[in-house]
């Protein structure tokens, strides 16, 4: 009878330690009166090493680097010939700050030459540095200031001289293929540098006008 009583207990005892493994959930009966059916749900517990349970930290943000992929190339080029002929090299490079600020610098050489019938021939010679900022607040709009420094000499007036110049204004650039577009812009020379009663502007007292490709790197 002991024996029996104790079989009985290991029995039970089992059967317990079993049930806590598992998690039955009854399900009805279909309705042709099969036997009834158990479903077994088991979980999972997935371990994590104590590196991949932390959370990553996010990325600080690069600085204000340079960026070679935002600088452009641009300028202009020109030539006349005649009784009045005029030859104009201005490359120049810039930095796009953002979507609608472009800062940049860029030397030119210009020379005029007059020809006369009654007077000797005029002509002077024009090379200097500029600085230039370029807004576009809107799409395909520009608007432009330029400074620049002209060191001058030929015989027209007297003789070599320093040549302060600012031009102010806009355009449209267009883009054209995927690196560049072409720009159309008008300016005047608010300056208009005299020294004696002469105007050594390089623009004169009128409108330019300039055509040019501007591509970007």
């Amino acid at each position: 009878m002991r024996i029996v009583l104790l079989i009985s207990i290991i029995f039970l005892s089992s059967f317990g330690v079993c049930a806590q493994s598992f998690h039955y959930d009854t399900v009805p009966a279909p309705a042709n009166n099969s036997p009834q059916l158990f479903h077994l749900e088991q979980t999972e517990q997935v371990m994590q090493s104590p590196q991949s349970s932390q959370k990553q930290k996010p990325q600080p943000a690069s600085g204000s680097s340079f960026d070679r992929n935002r600088m452009v190339l641009g300028g202009s080029f020109g030539m006349v010939f005649g009784d009045y002929t005029s030859i104009n090299v201005a490359p120049q490079v810039g930095y796009r700050i953002n979507d609608y600020f472009t800062l940049g610098t860029g030397i030119s050489y210009n020379y005029y030459k007059y020809d006369y019938d009654f007077i000797d021939d005029v002509s002077q010679n024009y090379l200097g540095l500029n600085i230039y900022a370029r807004a576009n607040p809107v799409r395909y709009i520009s608007l432009q200031v330029q400074p620049e420094g002209y060191y001058s000499w030929g015989n027209y007036g007297d003789g070599s001289k320093f040549v302060p110049c600012l031009l102010l204004g806009g355009g449209v650039v267009i883009p054209a293929g995927n690196r560049g577009g072409i720009s159309a812009m008008i300016y005047y020379d608010v300056i208009q540098y005299k020294s004696d009663g002469i105007n050594y502007s390089p623009y004169g007292n009128q409108i330019v006008y300039s055509i040019g490709y501007t591509f970007n790197f």
